[in-house]
């Protein structure tokens, strides 16, 4: 990927040159520490902020600038860190896991394991059908009781089969999925939210708004198949780690 570099003319970009003009740019963080910064923001601005001293507003937002000497105590390999290297971080995730307003202001679009609430999101062009992975033996207990947020503290949906099939595998080898009539489940009184271009989020969904997927065929990319392998890996070894502790 050859990290997070910025264009004197044309801003911040990802990769080896800017995609306008082909200049390669000023490093701001490479690879590596691209991807521990990523780490680094996902655990502050989703699962624990206060581990910081940083407080969220009730939708999730917090100011930029606190961030930089906030992180610099906790995490002291991060001296050259400026708001810049933050606010040219959220604009170029791929993923849109971030969302800045353009002036002071960041925060995670989903992914919350602490309570958020995410009701400001906007509801319009949100497809009729979305997806939801699950495995054979929680459908069983989804199709009686619903689906309720687990390790998260929304629901988190998907636009494609194919993307919550992915997603799926993350946890297990065969991931079930399951449709959502979101159109039925919004006139039930359920509103569903438009995290990014393909995560939606909504708060419950009633057994009665969704049935098994008609089933594809979905073939990871290398790409993901390696990041599914290290995410396994990670969670085996935090489990053995606790198990022997």
């Amino acid at each position: 990927m050859n990290g997070l570099r910025d264009c004197r003319e044309h801003g911040s970009f990802r990769g080896e040159t800017c995609p306008v003009c082909g200049s390669s740019g000023k490093l701001l963080m490479d690879d590596r520490e691209l991807d521990s910064f990523g780490k680094t923001m996902a655990g502050l601005l989703r699962h624990f902020p206060e581990r910081y001293g940083i407080k969220l507003d009730d939708h999730g937002w917090t100011k930029i600038y606190p961030l930089v000497p906030a992180i610099k105590a906790e995490k002291r390999h991060y001296g050259w860190l400026t708001a810049h290297h933050i606010e040219a971080f959220v604009r170029t995730e791929p993923k849109g896991r971030y969302q800045w307003d353009g002036d002071s202001m960041i925060r995670a679009a989903y992914g919350h394991t602490i309570p958020v609430n995410m009701d400001d999101l906007p509801t319009d062009n949100i497809p009729e059908k979305l997806y939801y992975q699950t495995t054979t033996e929680e459908e069983e207990f989804i199709k009686e009781t619903g689906i309720s947020p687990s390790d998260k503290t929304w629901v988190h949906l998907s636009k494609t089969y194919r993307q919550a099939y992915v997603s799926g595998l993350f946890h297990v080898d065969n991931p079930e999925v399951v449709e959502i009539d979101v159109p039925e489940l919004v006139k039930a009184g359920h509103p569903v939210y438009r995290a990014t271009q393909e995560i939606f989020l909504t708060k419950e969904i009633p057994p009665e708004f969704f049935h098994p997927a008609a089933e594809e065929e979905v073939t990871p990319t290398d790409e993901e198949r390696e990041e599914i392998e290290r995410v396994k890996e990670k969670r085996m070894r935090r489990r053995e780690n606790t198990s022997f502790d």
